[in-house]
């Protein structure tokens, strides 16, 4: 009986649990990386604060259902939009105004909206992005 009832709270607090939550990692180039992902959609965002790439190059990944984001997407949070075109499932950190866009939207909220081709989906990432990821240099 009691293994019947902490697998049932188990079940809950998996199921209650937000389905997004930014989780970081570094990799041996001093880059930092954080990633949102849950029901089939991963948003990276790639940070280089340190300068591994000269200029420092920072940028954000689709992957929808295991296949990169390719072509014209748009990111919404609480009334702010960026339209963009993914090329290879990357948006990159090249023109400043964009990427502050970007980074502006991702900080706004935890609920985001992502338009790709006919599909919109509903992103929660549980918080907002934690870090300005080279947008306010």
């Amino acid at each position: 009986m009691r293994f019947r009832i902490a697998t049932t709270v188990m079940i809950f607090c998996a199921v209650a649990a937000p389905a997004f939550a930014w989780d970081e990692t570094t990799d041996f180039r001093g880059l930092h990386i954080y990633t949102a992902s849950a029901d089939g959609i991963a948003l990276t965002a790639v940070c280089d604060p340190d300068g591994a790439f000269i200029p420092p190059t920072n940028h954000l990944q689709v992957d929808i259902q295991g296949q990169w984001l390719k072509g014209p997407y748009t990111l919404e949070s609480d009334g702010n939009t960026f339209a963009g075109t993914m090329i290879a499932g990357t948006a990159v950190s090249r023109d400043k105004a964009d990427w502050q866009q970007i980074i502006a939207i991702l900080q706004s909220g935890s609920e985001l909206k992502l338009t790709a081709g006919d599909q919109t989906y509903q992103v929660n990432t549980g918080t907002p992005f934690p870090v300005s990821c080279g947008a306010s240099e």
